[in-house]
């Protein structure tokens, strides 16, 4: 599975990719906001990467979760992906995360409107979900970007304890975008 955006390629990790997903997860804006995804060794994150490729990977649920790759640089900067979350009775959430350097410069809303693209478009999905801290301002600017609509506020296990999550809707539409 390989999409390619004006700027990017999503495409599934490769056992390269372990140096940079420990690098990124372990950067301070995205450990504080994905503290469940931090991966303090490359071996960590290579092991994350043979269970989501293999195990977990599968196009029909969907469960996928791509490595983003800067064109220009041949870079792993982030992942960008969609999932069962079963603390959301299985709705199928977008999930995505930008090494610190590398954000504010549109790379999650570009990876965004293309997996949703995929979601809807390929995976045949009718709705997608996401959860947000509400502290996080930043991925409540590229959920609402993407058009998901604010919900309510749902109370979520996270880390061991109870946390607020704000719960955004997406629903297909006859006039979606393309992935660009």
């Amino acid at each position: 599975m390989r999409i390619e955006t004006k700027r990017l390629i999503l495409r599934p990790f490769t056992e390269d990719d372990s140096a940079a997903v420990s690098h990124n997860s372990r950067q301070p804006i995205v450990a504080h906001f994905m503290s469940d995804m931090v991966m303090k060794t490359e071996e960590d994150a290579l092991g994350w990467i043979r269970w989501i490729n293999g195990e977990k990977f599968d196009a029909t649920i969907p469960f996928v979760a791509l490595a983003i790759e800067l064109k220009h640089a041949q870079i792993c900067v982030g992942l960008i992906g969609v999932a069962p979350k079963r603390e959301i009775n299985n709705e199928i959430e977008i999930m995505f995360e930008i090494a610190d350097e590398y954000q504010n410069n549109g790379y999650a809303t570009e990876a965004g409107k293309a997996i949703i693209w995929w979601a809807f478009e390929q995976a045949r999905q009718n709705a997608l979900s996401a959860i947000v801290k509400p502290e996080n301002i930043a991925s409540r600017r590229v959920i609402e970007k993407l058009g998901f609509v604010y919900c309510d506020t749902r109370t979520l296990p996270y880390d061991g304890t109870d946390c607020a999550f704000d719960y955004f809707k997406l629903y297909h539409t006859e006039d979606l975008p393309s992935p660009e």
